[in-house]
């Protein structure tokens, strides 16, 4: 998320140690950005640029921001660009600005305002989505199957040149380019996975908000009874269970190219 910190150049260290404790204790991947004012006009140019190109605008101390033309300047630019501003300050709480960074790193306002329609409405989107969260899973059932089928078939032929004698001395290179090939269907196939279930969990964040204006709430019930995903004795995730798939297979992969390796070299001793 990147953020661009109106700050006294006084306050400099301070508000780059505060961002990055937030940044650890949250869990935000927090990107500020922070302009010294002194180098003249060119500053201005770069320093509007900055604010246009950030999700959300902090301003460090406000008082004493309020006593500096330059910060002043920026901060009617980020008014301009209609930024959303986030007060923090040195010494006082901050939770109120915590909560609305959270917010904005959400996209939780944007979230809820795409939920205006009638609750006729809501039923044939609530429909909708739980349809497109079927396809999806149908869809990474394909995905799945046509990975473990490649690389499979990849492993299976290199095996074959190799037990028939088609591959040997210097045409060893080829065995290499197969076991490399299967890494790279590995890490785009863990990927993959990876994407799917984030995908996932946004359809379904979808599905639970539009329940939560209809008079039964079934996938919301159903995910309490699982635990909310707290508890692994009673359910663990298909996404980190589905990911361990291609790691055994890069794995098993990597184990039969050290064995390649350790073979030939072993052929000049």
């Amino acid at each position: 998320m990147r953020l661009f910190i109106i700050h006294r150049f006084k306050d400099n260290k301070i508000a780059r140690r505060m961002l990055k404790q937030l940044s650890k204790n949250l869990s935000l991947q927090l990107k500020p950005i922070f302009l010294d004012s002194s180098v003249g006009d060119r500053w201005k140019v770069a320093a509007e640029q900055a604010i246009y190109e950030s999700e959300a605008v902090i301003i460090f101390n406000p008082e004493s921001c309020y006593e500096s033309e330059n910060a002043k300047w920026e901060i009617e630019k980020a008014k301009v660009a209609q930024k959303e501003i986030i007060e923090f300050h040195q010494n006082g709480e901050n939770q109120a600005g915590i909560a609305r960074l959270i917010s904005v790193y959400d996209f939780k306002d944007e979230f809820e305002m795409c939920f205006s329609s009638s609750e006729n409405d809501k039923f044939e989107l609530y429909r909708i989505m739980i349809d497109s969260s079927e396809q999806l899973i149908q869809r990474r059932q394909v995905t799945n199957a046509f990975f473990i089928t490649v690389i499979g078939s990849l492993l299976a032929f290199a095996g074959l040149l190799v037990q028939t004698g088609t591959i040997n001395g210097d045409a060893l290179w080829i065995l290499y380019v197969f076991l490399v090939i299967g890494l790279l269907l590995c890490n785009s196939w863990r990927n993959l996975i990876d994407n799917y279930g984030k995908l996932n969990k946004a359809k379904f964040d979808v599905i639970l908000r539009l329940e939560s204006d209809l008079s039964a709430r079934i996938y919301s019930a159903e995910w309490i009874a699982l635990g909310k995903g707290l508890r692994p004795n009673k359910y663990k995730s298909f996404t980190s269970t589905e990911k361990n798939v291609p790691f055994y297979f890069g794995l098993l992969i990597i184990v039969l190219m050290v064995i390649l390796v350790a073979w030939h070299i072993s052929r000049y001793f």
